[in-house]
C-alpha cells in the first residue's frame, strides 16, 4: 500500500514551512547575409497564450464556475485549511474566506488537507477534500491512519461550509476509509484522494484516486454508485515507465461533444507532468483510449529538474478555455523550493486535441552538409540566441523545444512569449544565413523552409477514430496520380496515432520520395474490418514536414 507518493509527502514534511515563508506550420522569411543583432518584431507583447501567475503558494487548484462573471478558486494551502478566492474575470482574485474543517466540526480535527473539489448539485454547494481525521485534540497525522476524502456542504454563495462527512459511509459503494488498507469490496472502492466531480446529463459523476501498487483513478455515477468505472493506473494495466506508478488528479470537461479527462503522473521531483484522454462518453474515458501528453517536466542542460506542472483545472469563459495548474519550482536546479498556481489559455486543434502546455516541434528541411542552430525571438523584441546551438542540433532536421534554452544558460521560455523562431544554417562554421518563422504562441508545430532544402521526412498525425481502432497509411504519387495503398500497413502502424514517413513504402517495398507525394491518406478499421474502413485524406505540397490528417 502506498500513500500519495508525490506532493502529499512533501506537504507533510516541508510544504507548510515553505508556505509560511512566503498547427499549423508557420510562415517563413529568409535573412540577409549577416548575423543580425536583437530586433523588434512586429508582434503584440501579449500573445493571448501567455502564462500568468494566479496565486503564489497555492497548489492543486480547483476552479468552480457559477456563471461567466463569477468563479471561485480553491486549492491546497497550509494543509490545515482551504482558502477560497473569488473572481469575476479569471484575472483579479480576492480572498473570500478560508474553510477550516477542524473549526467547523465540534467532534473531530483534521490535517493533511489537500486537493479540494468545488461543485454544485441540486442547488447545494459541495466542497470535497482529502485529509486525515482524528478526535479533537489527538495527534494529527495519526499512526495507523491514511488520508481519505470528506465533503461539506453550503446552502448558498456565502460558501459557509459545515461539518465534513465521509463519502458513502456504511454502504458497499466506493467510500472513505480512515484506516490504512482497503474496504471489503476492493481497493478500487476505497476513496483516498484527489476527488473530482462532473455534472453530466446522465448524472453527477465522482472521480477519485485509490492506492494499490501506486495511485489509480476510478469513477462512479452517483445516480448508480454500485457500478465502478476503472479509468487508469498501475493496478489496472501496464502504464509507461515515465508515469512512475502514479496516475492522479483527475479533471473532466466537455467541449463540442467530446469529453476530456486530464490527469497527472510521476513523482513530484522526477517526471511530474499532465496527460489526457478523449472520448464520446464518460464511461469510455479509460486507458483503452489513446493517452496524449499535455506537458513535460523541464530540466536544465545538465539534466537537473527546474520546473514541473500538474494537477490542473479547466474552466471556460465566453467560449474560451483556461487551464489552471500548479508549477513546481526547483531553484537551485534539482532542489524543490515552491509551487504556485498559474493560468494558461487552452488551444484546440481541428480534431479536438489540445495544444501542449510547453512543447513545440520545430522542423526545417534538409540541406546536404549543413548544420543548424535555433534562436527565439520574443514578443518584447529581444532574441534568445542561440537557444539550441550547433552542438545540440548538429545536422538534424527536427527538435522538440520544451521550454528550456540549453545553450542560453538553460533559460526558461514559455510558448506564449515567443513571437518567431529562427534556424541558422552553415556548412563552413560561419553563422550568418537564417530563416525565420512567425509563431503564434500556442501551436505545437513550426516549419522553417530553407532555400534549396528538401523534406528529409514527414511526420503524420491523425485523430483517434474509435476505441481499439487500427490504422494504415496510403500515399498518392505526384508523377502518376496513382495511390500506393497500403504504403505502411496495419501490421506496422497498428493503433499508433502518429508516424514518421521517411520515403519508403514498406508494405510494397518501394521508395516514394516526399517530393513525389501529392496526398496522404489514413484509413481506420475496427476488428480487422477493412472493407468498411473510414479514411481521411490531406493534400501535400511535397515540401512540408508535418501533415495532420482528420479521419471523418
Amino acid at each position: 500500500m502506498r500513500s500519495r507518493p508525490s506532493w502529499q509527502f512533501l506537504s507533510l514534511l516541508t510544504l507548510t514551512a515553505l508556505l509560511g515563508c512566503s498547427g499549423e506550420e508557420g510562415t517563413v522569411a529568409e535573412s540577409g547575409p549577416a548575423e543580425p543583432g536583437p530586433q523588434t518584431v512586429k508582434s503584440p507583447l501579449a500573445s493571448g497564450w501567455e502564462r500568468t501567475l494566479v496565486q503564489p503558494g497555492l497548489a492543486d487548484p480547483e476552479v468552480y464556475k457559477e456563471n461567466d462573471d463569477l468563479f471561485f478558486l480553491t486549492g491546497t494551502g497550509d494543509s490545515q485549511s482551504l482558502p477560497i478566492y473569488e473572481t469575476n474575470d479569471l484575472t483579479a482574485f480576492r480572498l473570500k474566506l478560508s474553510y477550516n474543517p477542524s473549526a467547523a466540526d465540534p467532534v473531530y480535527d483534521y490535517c493533511l488537507i489537500w486537493a479540494p473539489d468545488l461543485n454544485k448539485s441540486n442547488g447545494v454547494y459541495i466542497l470535497t477534500f482529502s485529509g486525515q481525521r482524528v478526535p479533537n485534540g489527538a495527534a494529527c497525522p495519526a499512526a495507523g491512519q491514511e488520508v481519505t476524502t470528506f465533503s461539506a456542504t453550503a446552502p448558498d454563495l456565502n460558501l459557509r461550509f459545515g461539518v465534513p462527512q465521509p463519502i458513502n459511509p456504511g454502504t458497499p459503494y466506493p467510500r472513505s476509509l480512515i484506516s490504512t488498507g482497503c474496504v471489503q469490496e476492493g481497493c478500487n472502492r476505497t476513496v483516498r484522494i484527489d476527488s473530482a466531480t462532473y455534472n453530466d446529463p446522465t448524472g453527477r459523476w465522482f472521480y477519485y484516486v485509490w492506492f494499490d501498487r501506486g495511485n489509480n483513478i476510478s469513477a462512479f455515477n452517483t445516480a448508480a454508485p454500485g457500478t465502478v468505472y476503472n479509468v487508469t493506473g498501475p493496478a489496472l494495466s501496464a502504464i509507461p515507465a515515465q508515469e512512475e506508478g502514479i496516475n492522479e488528479a483527475p479533471e473532466i470537461f466537455k467541449r463540442n461533444g467530446i469529453y476530456y479527462l486530464l490527469f497527472s503522473h510521476g513523482w513530484y521531483n522526477s517526471q511530474y507532468a499532465m496527460s489526457y484522454i478523449m472520448a464520446d462518453s464518460l464511461p469510455q474515458l479509460t486507458r483503452a483510449r489513446a493517452v496524449r501528453r499535455l506537458s513535460q517536466a523541464m530540466r536544465n542542460a545538465s539534466g537537473q529538474l527546474i520546473q514541473s506542472h500538474g494537477h490542473n483545472a479547466i474552466v471556460d469563459r465566453r467560449g474560451e478555455y483556461f487551464n489552471f495548474f500548479h508549477v513546481g519550482a526547483f531553484q537551485p536546479a534539482g532542489t524543490f523550493t515552491s509551487r504556485s498556481t498559474y493560468k494558461q489559455r487552452v488551444g484546440f486543434k481541428p480534431d479536438g486535441t489540445m495544444y501542449s502546455l510547453n512543447q513545440v516541434n520545430v522542423r526545417w528541411n534538409h540541406k546536404a552538409g549543413y548544420s543548424y542552430s535555433l534562436d527565439l525571438v520574443l514578443r518584447d523584441g529581444s532574441v534568445v540566441g542561440p537557444c539550441l546551438d550547433v552542438n545540440r542540433l548538429g545536422g538534424t532536421n527536427k527538435v522538440t523545444f520544451d521550454g528550456v534554452c540549453f545553450s542560453a544558460n538553460s533559460r526558461m521560455v514559455n510558448k506564449g512569449d515567443i513571437a518567431a523562431m529562427r534556424i541558422f544554417y552553415s556548412n563552413n562554421g560561419v553563422w550568418g544565413s537564417f530563416v525565420e518563422a512567425a509563431y503564434d504562441g500556442v501551436s505545437d508545430d513550426v516549419f522553417l523552409s530553407l532555400p534549396g532544402g528538401t523534406a528529409a521526412f514527414v511526420d503524420l498525425t491523425w485523430n483517434e477514430k474509435q476505441t481499439g481502432a487500427q490504422y494504415s497509411i496510403d500515399v498518392q504519387r505526384r508523377d502518376t496520380g496513382a495511390w500506393v495503398g497500403p504504403c505502411i500497413d496495419v501490421n506496422s502502424v497498428n493503433r499508433a496515432l502518429a508516424w514518421t514517413y521517411s520515403g519508403r513504402c514498406t508494405s510494397p517495398g518501394i521508395d516514394v520520395a516526399p517530393s513525389n507525394i501529392s496526398a496522404f491518406r489514413i484509413c481506420s478499421a475496427v476488428n480487422g474490418d477493412w472493407a468498411h474502413a473510414a479514411c481521411g485524406t490531406t493534400a501535400y505540397n511535397g515540401q512540408g514536414m508535418h501533415v495532420p490528417v482528420i479521419i471523418p
